[in-house]
């Protein structure tokens, strides 16, 4: 539900593509009830950035129109749409507008901005750690290169986290610990292998086989259900 909302400028914001596709509706269906719905919503105070009209490019490069909502300009609107399943599409999006306005406020936390500087630090470790290995790996007669090296072991973190590339400074303060954890476990695995001078191949396979034992015994699987 998440991936329909999502954040700009520190605003949790859907579009009308997100919102035809979500509903089940044509875009221009949507758009004209956008529309109708910011005629009277001009009318109100503080209603400016409810709604706002922009455009997307669609697979020829063509520019089509298209409209950025706010909380309250997608509720200004989805009170239009009819029906027990738009009732349950409209609390499931009003819910993840929630979720997503939440997580903006814990990044205003002290906490969060710890955990955050933490996971930095870690990162420029692990980079290190890892060019050191391709270092290794390429001396070895290893053929790719030292950026799709890198990116190996970052996705894999992604992938036992369930988070997008680049979607770091939007996570809740346990992701970010546990990438932090993560960060960590392949260091240590990194470093011991470099010691031992053993094949370069050997810490992504460890790292993998790592990382998924932390998830288990950890509960992250558990809190990536769906709820």
């Amino acid at each position: 539900m998440n991936e329909l909302v999502f954040l700009k400028s520190n605003q949790a914001l859907t579009t009308s593509l997100k919102m035809a596709d979500y509903f089940g509706k044509r875009h221009d269906n949507v758009l004209q009830a956008i529309e109708r719905a910011n005629a009277t919503l001009l009318n109100f105070k503080d209603s400016k950035n409810a709604i706002i009209k922009t455009t997307y490019k669609d697979e020829t490069g063509k520019s089509n129109p298209m409209y950025l909502l706010n909380r309250d300009g997608f509720m200004f609107v989805a009170m239009g749409f009819t029906g027990e399943k738009a009732a349950q599409l409209k609390w499931n999006y009003i819910q993840a507008f929630n979720a997503m306005e939440a997580a903006l406020a814990e990044r205003k936390s002290e906490q969060w901005q710890e955990i955050r500087s933490a996971t930095k630090v870690g990162y420029k470790d692990l980079s290190a750690a890892v060019k050191e290995l391709y270092e290794w790996a390429f001396s070895h007669g290893c053929k790719v290169s030292e950026k799709v090296f890198y990116m190996n072991f970052a996705k894999l973190m992604n992938k036992t986290l369930g988070i997008n590339p680049n979607s770091r400074d939007t996570l809740a303060a346990w992701q970010l610990y546990e990438i932090e954890k993560l960060q960590f476990i392949a260091r240590t695995i990194i470093a011991g292998l470099l010691a031992k001078g053993e094949d370069y191949h050997l810490p992504y396979r460890d790292c993998k086989s790592a990382f998924e034992t932390y998830a288990r015994l950890s509960y992250i699987n558990q809190r990536l259900l769906p709820n």
